[in-house]
This record gives structure tokens, sequence and C-alpha cells, in this order.
């Protein structure tokens, strides 16, 4: 009895750390970048900023731009970063002709995995300046950032 217990605790173990791992929220495996910098990205690469640098950044005059990478239900059901660009990520790479490539973009998604990808296609397609929003919409509702409405 002692050793069922055993397996079966290591069991739930197992199982509690492949869903901790496997779900963050938008279906993307996530991958660990270094911590959030300021400091601009090498050639050809992107920058990971936190929702703080990114609200920072938008609201400082700079002409920099937030594309929410996001589905239509999802900016239904939290709003949107004001003022943002909608930019389903399948999307991204047919539309990217609509973004300014000498302004600052800044990408958001629910966590950061979407906008990471959508990062990396603006990159390939020669934009310079590309943030991701590190912890997604769900970080900027957490620190309280302004958000408006979005209906379909």
């Amino acid at each position: 009895m002692r050793n069922k217990a055993r397996w079966i605790l290591l069991v739930l173990l197992a199982v509690l750390a492949l869903a901790l791992v496997a779900c963050d929220g938008d279906g993307y495996d996530r991958q660990e970048d270094p911590a959030p910098t300021q400091a601009a990205a090498a050639p050809g690469t992107f920058t990971t900023v936190d929702v703080r640098q990114a609200h920072d950044a938008l609201s400082n005059g700079n002409d920099a731009i937030i594309v929410d990478v996001r589905t239509a239900q999802e900016w239904a059901q939290t709003g949107v970063p004001v003022g943002a660009t909608l930019i389903p990520l399948d999307e991204i790479a047919q539309r990217a002709g609509e973004l300014p490539q000498d302004r600052p973009i800044y990408l958001i998604c629910n966590s950061g995995n979407r906008s990471r990808v959508a990062a990396d296609a603006l990159v390939e397609r020669g934009f310079t300046s590309v943030y991701n929003v590190d912890g997604g919409i769900q970080a900027w509702l957490r620190a309280e950032l302004p958000t408006e409405p979005y209906t379909p």
C-alpha cells in the first residue's frame, strides 16, 4: 500500500510539472529569453521589454506603436492596449507592409510567446526597431495599464 501511494504521488507530481511547463495560455511553446532590457537589440534581432517599459515608450511621444497579435475573440475578452494596431499573428507576415519600418514597434499577445514569433517575422522582413512585450496582455492588465474595449 505504501509503494502504491508513492507511485500515485510521483505520477501526480509528473502531471503537475508537465501542466506547468506546457500550459501558458496561448498555445505556443515558451522559450526563455534573457532578462528584459532596454538596450538596443543587435541587428537582425528584437528586444524583450516589460510592460512598463513598453507603456513608457508608447507614452513619451517617440512615435512608437503597439501591435496586438492576439485573435479578435481575445481582444473582445480583455480589451486592447490604448491605440493598438490589431493584426493577428497568422496575418503578420502578409500585413507587415502596413507597419512603418522607421518607427519602434512593440508587439503584445496574451503572455509574450506569440508576440515573440511576430517579432521574429518582422525582423526577417527588415524591421530594425522591434520589441516583444514580456508577459503580454496578462502582465499589462496586472500592471493596471490602460486598455480600450474591442468590439468586432
